[in-house]
């Protein structure tokens, strides 16, 4: 009796740790997925989506495993060192002080939501003392109000600190960004997206005093997760029709998504001035963050401190807003990230030094 109780135990620490591994396997997937265009094998991408889930998962069966004292622990630690990449990008702590900026540029990239009817405590005079207190010089705004009070605010309010803007959108009721900068504008441009989804991205050339950068401000193709919220209930039929609507809504979304990053990337790759670049990418550091990022680098993970996330809803999980930067000319200093309630998105504000021998060789001739 002792015996086949003792192989009975055996067995199923066995089969816990087979199954063990395939948590970690996913994990280690959704890390690794962004290097595959989300046309190919679109529901592999889903991985990446559920990654903060995953690696929770993994953590927890880790420390059961030593609650067991089991061998079987280096599955759930081999997922986790996997998924460092991941985890440096939405987790940060700087080792050492950073040095403070001889030439100060702070950029502000914020998703106010313009519906009126969700953000009405957008005062243009509150959020013009914000930007104020946070000494911005250029202000990328995303989902721009059509219309109305709100828009009208804005403009006034923050046309008092940054005299120079540009709003833009694809056509005529489609979504809408707004750029406000304390430096002349010397240009600005739509980057073409190869679809119709109303989303936008624009460039800005920007005089700096004497050296002229160009400002990316983007606003990428939605997940619709919010919007195609699956709501369980009796009616099984129903709750399988609305996870199939919401995985085949998230996954064509993810190819716009794709399409319209490798268009933003041709146009960074074509700027003859050193970029920074905001953006809304309405997803979690994926083919898309991939893809715009290139050699560029991340404001977070060089000045955030602590747990990142921009997005407020879906249980704080998510980082979809970045602001990138040109390491050549630009260097981070500081990363701060505030919890307003104007929209469901936190708004980035990055403070960059380009006080540099790459800086001095673009003053204009």
């Amino acid at each position: 009796m002792k015996v086949g109780r003792v192989v009975l135990n055996r067995f199923l620490l066995l089969l816990a740790g087979l199954l063990s591994l395939i948590p970690a396997f996913m994990a280690v997937a959704g890390c690794y997925v962004s290097y595959l265009h989300p046309s190919r094998q679109p529901a592999l991408h889903w991985l990446g989506h559920l990654l903060p889930i995953l690696l929770m998962l993994n953590l927890v069966i880790l420390l059961l495993w030593c609650w067991r004292r089991s061998r079987w622990a280096v599955v759930p630690i081999v997922a986790l060192l996997n998924c460092i990449p991941y985890l440096t990008s939405i987790f940060n702590w700087p080792v050492g002080k950073t040095a403070p900026p001889e030439r100060k540029v702070t950029v502000v990239s914020y998703n106010i939501r313009n519906e009126i009817s969700k953000n009405i405590l957008l005062d243009g005079q509150a959020f013009a003392r914000f930007i104020e207190e946070q000494e911005a010089d250029i202000v990328c705004l995303q989902e721009f109000p059509a219309g109305g009070a709100v828009r009208e605010g804005l403009i006034v309010e923050l046309t008092k600190l940054l005299p120079y803007y540009r709003i833009a959108s694809q056509k005529p009721g489609s979504l809408i960004v707004a750029l406000f900068s304390r430096y002349p504008i010397v240009e600005m441009q739509p980057v073409l997206f190869p679809d119709e989804s109303g989303n936008i991205s624009v460039w800005a050339d920007l005089d700096l005093g004497g050296v002229k950068i160009r400002v990316f401000n983007n606003h990428l193709q939605t997940t619709s997760v919010n919007q195609n919220r699956v709501k369980p209930s009796f009616n099984l039929g129903s709750t399988y029709e609305q996870i199939v609507r919401l995985k085949r809504v998230v996954e064509k979304n993810g190819v716009i998504r794709a399409r319209q990053a490798d268009a933003v990337r041709r146009e960074i790759d074509r700027s003859p001035y050193p970029v920074i670049v905001c953006s809304d990418f309405n997803t979690p550091p994926s083919y898309s963050y991939r893809v715009i990022k290139g050699r560029l680098r991340d404001s977070f993970r060089v000045a955030g401190k602590g747990y990142g996330y921009s997005y407020r809803y879906l249980r704080k999980l998510f980082r979809i807003d970045f602001v990138l930067y040109d390491p050549s000319v630009f260097r981070s200093t500081n990363y701060f990230s505030p919890e307003l309630e104007y929209s469901d998105h936190k708004p980035i504000v990055a403070t960059f030094d380009f006080t540099t021998d790459s800086a001095s060789s673009l003053f204009l001739k």
